[in-house]
């Protein structure tokens, strides 16, 4: 601007147009050699996360704190880069100030994320200087990295008769006689059967020792196959059927681990992420933390379950499948499982309730309705005929509820 001006008072031969150009060339001159002005500034960046680990639905509390460790700032304004997906739920994500040298300043807020993995990538910082007037901006990088993962629904009962047990303790009846709780049958009396087992009434009729069986309680293999097809999971109202099949899995693997069982999950999208079987809350925590990084795939090469390695699998022990969507391939697959020995349980989340509730009403939205719930309907007797326990969740409703009415002992007795 200085320089316009003068040569525009030299070509118009006005020194006092030359004269008002000087106070911007004295100005841009200080600046220059102003020290304040070519210096980096010299932040310290710490962040401290109230936890690594959080679920969906709970807070994370954030504190940054600054520390200047050069030269003193006169104004300085810090910003959070928030990622995609992460709501700030209270407090602030930026602050301004003035820094003297070694002053430390803290903000806090607080966040709720989605299920998934969310980095924090660092810092953007605006510096202004006393004489300077165009703000200076830098980024400070500095990740920090959390995990959200799903709701594990807390479930009361689920009975499973799998065709092989293993030989510890559990709640699992292994369709052995032995000890146990039911009655399972009687056998006559031999050296080192317990005598308070002995059948006195059958005794009386008899008179020959008949000692009672109960039918043994063992832990079993169980393994959660979730169906990450995107196919299988349509999207609606920019929700995704993912999440609900994605908490069903987690659900499901809470209670069977919480009940002593080996369990492990199967992936099936993008790749085969398979988390080898196993017990207690570390393996809950590894299922855990697979469920939240599971993002949905359209790749051809897994478009088909006959890709399933079965190998994976114990021989003849318990399946439960999540899955919102199937064709008649993958019922076929099922049943050649079925045939191999493993019990299934197919848990689908019904969105069908849902889309409809999205759509104006219409006769298009009746007659597609009725085509849709058709196709389902099908599915759905083709499973059972095949001896594969179907669970028909519809997402407005409690997933525990659905599954005690469903898979509970008391419900089995009373069907």
């Amino acid at each position: 601007m200085a320089i316009s001006i003068a040569i525009t008072g030299v070509l118009m031969r006005d020194g006092r147009v030359i004269a008002a150009s000087v106070p911007f060339l004295l100005y841009a001159g200080v600046a220059l050699l102003s020290k304040s002005y070519q210096r980096e500034p010299q932040i310290i960046v710490e962040r401290v996360l109230s936890a690594d680990h959080t679920t969906e639905g709970e807070t994370i509390d954030i504190t940054v704190t600054i520390t200047n460790a050069g030269s003193h700032i006169p104004w300085l304004g810090v910003s959070e880069r928030i990622p995609r997906g992460v709501e700030v739920t209270g407090g602030d994500t930026s602050i301004l100030a003035s820094f003297d040298e070694g002053e430390k300043i803290s903000f806090s807020y607080m966040v709720n994320a989605p299920r998934g993995m969310h980095v924090l990538p660092g810092m953007d910082l605006v510096l202004w200087d006393q004489i300077t007037l165009a703000p200076r901006r830098h980024f400070i990088p500095h990740k920090t990295q959390f995990l959200t993962v799903p709701i594990a629904e807390p479930i009361d009962e689920i009975e499973i008769r799998p065709q092989r047990t293993r030989a510890y303790a559990g709640v699992v009846r292994a369709n052995q006689g032995g000890s146990g709780i039911d009655f399972f049958g009687c056998h006559a009396y031999s050296t080192g059967d317990d005598i308070r087992r002995i059948n006195w009434r059958a005794y009386a009729r008899t008179r020959e020792l008949i000692v009672n069986e109960y039918e043994q309680e063992r832990i079993a293999d169980v393994t959660v196959f979730l169906d990450a097809r995107e196919r299988a999971n349509p999207r609606v109202d920019k929700k995704e059927t993912f999440n609900y099949a994605v908490r069903a899995a987690a659900s499901m693997a809470n209670y069977f681990i919480k009940k002593g069982n080996s369990v492990g999950l199967f992936i099936y999208g993008e790749y085969m992420n398979w988390t080898f079987p196993g017990y207690g809350k570390t393996q809950m925590r590894r299922i855990l933390d697979s469920l939240a990084r599971a993002q949905t795939s359209d790749k051809e090469v897994f478009d088909d379950l006959r890709a399933v390695p079965t190998r994976l699998f114990p021989p003849r022990s318990q399946l439960v499948m999540i899955s919102a969507s199937l064709d008649e391939h993958d019922v076929e697959v099922l049943g050649v499982l079925k045939a191999h020995g493993y019990q299934i349980i197919m848990i689908m989340p019904d969105v069908i309730p849902y889309e409809a509730s999205q759509i104006e009403q219409s006769d298009a939205k009746d007659l597609a309705m009725h085509i849709v719930t058709l196709r389902h309907r099908l599915i759905v007797d083709a499973l059972a005929r095949i001896g594969v326990e179907v669970v028909q969740w519809d997402v407005r409703d409690s997933l525990a509820s659905i599954i005690s009415w469903t898979l509970s002992r008391r419900a089995r007795r009373i069907a």
